[in-house]
């Protein structure tokens, strides 16, 4: 892919088809691999072939690199380069497109939110990535002190917005495989759109916001995720999708206020606000009110009591397969048996989703 000097003969290209009708649907669709001149069909195409290469940055088979902009820009060629020609390129630069050479994208906004200026997207890209440049500091880091580093690192990268599509999932695919590196598994999968566009808005209109520290410390921390996914559990009971929600777990010195909506022995669900958070149920009173009734309480728990249960349930199931093992049961049975095992004692179905 060829990216010509900015100061070159002016751009003819453009990285839309020609508007050619009054359906909305075939409104300023992105030029495409495909040829795909609608936004439905395109989201379709587009989603299946992202889908495709993320799993192979999960599994281990993306671009390598030093965590700086080259690899950011690395991973979202990976990411689309079976849908836009312009894949790894940033705003700033003027990729070709079908042929001809579009203009640097300047000004850019979505939904009411202005994003860094195309100009400035190279000096943005390493204010951005400061938090996470000495390996030493993340090297041994905890789970909290990573997931602070890596929400600045997501918060100013959503603010630089480096390309003209594809910016959510590219940082979420360099944020986790940061985490894999430094040995911190980060869970997106947990963290529902409406939770992650809150905030993505939150923290570009105020910077000192600790919205996306949160979102981090939720996807990063796994006595968290298992209470995000009980809150998950009891939407889905009442028959509502979970991914339409802003769900996430309460801090330690919270005053929350809400009804509640499920509860068992280790989490409750608060709807609270048009939010759903996940609190620890030992910071409830022992008999929670009815379902109608509101209440108001202070979150005092920082979930690790979840942890500890978690371990507790699984120590005597490894116990029956090792002692099951050594009677000659097979290994196969025997892994499926005690995985139910362990499964029912838990009470709780894992939610999984791509986003």
């Amino acid at each position: 892919m060829l990216a010509l000097p900015m100061s070159e003969s002016p751009a003819k290209g453009s990285y839309f088809y020609p508007n050619t009708s009054d359906d909305p649907d075939r409104a300023d669709v992105l030029r495409n691999r495909f040829g795909i001149e609608t936004h439905s069909e395109l989201r379709i195409e587009e989603y299946r072939a992202t889908a495709f290469r993320m799993a192979e940055i999960a599994e281990g088979d993306g671009p390598q690199g030093q965590f700086d902009k080259t690899h950011l820009k690395a991973i979202h060629s990976h990411i689309f380069q079976d849908v836009y020609e312009w894949a790894g390129h940033t705003r700033n630069e003027s990729p070709i497109v079908d042929g001809q050479r579009v203009e640097p994208i300047g000004g850019l906004s979505k939904g009411g939110t202005a994003f860094l200026h195309g100009s400035r997207i190279e000096m943005g890209l390493d204010e951005a990535l400061k938090p996470i440049r000495d390996p030493d500091v993340l090297r041994d880091s905890t789970p909290k002190q990573f997931a602070e580093r890596a929400g600045q690192v997501m918060a100013e990268l959503n603010y630089v917005h480096p390309f003209r599509e594809g910016n959510g999932r590219t940082q979420e695919a360099f944020i986790a495989e940061l985490g894999r590196h430094y040995g911190h598994e980060v869970d997106f999968t947990i963290i529902s759109k409406p939770r992650m566009i809150e905030a993505s808005i939150e923290t570009t209109n105020d910077p000192s916001s600790a919205a996306m520290k949160h979102v981090l410390e939720d996807a990063v921390d796994p006595n968290r995720r298992e209470a995000l996914r009980a809150a998950y559990s009891d939407l889905e009971a009442r028959g509502e999708d979970p991914f339409e929600y802003n769900i996430r777990t309460a801090r330690a010195g919270e005053e929350v206020t809400g009804q509640v909506l499920g509860h068992d022995d280790r989490v409750a669900s608060i709807v609270s606000d048009e939010r759903i958070i996940a609190v620890d149920r030992a910071d409830l009173p022992e008999r929670p009110p009815d379902d109608e009734a509101e209440i108001t309480f202070t979150a005092r728990s920082d979930f690790s009591r979840l942890g500890r249960e978690l371990q507790a349930i699984e120590a005597p199931v490894q116990a029956e397969r090792a002692e099951a093992t050594l009677q000659g049961t097979p290994a196969a049975e025997l892994a499926i048996k005690t995985d139910i095992a362990a499964q029912r004692a838990r009470e709780r179905d894992s939610d999984d989703r791509e986003r």
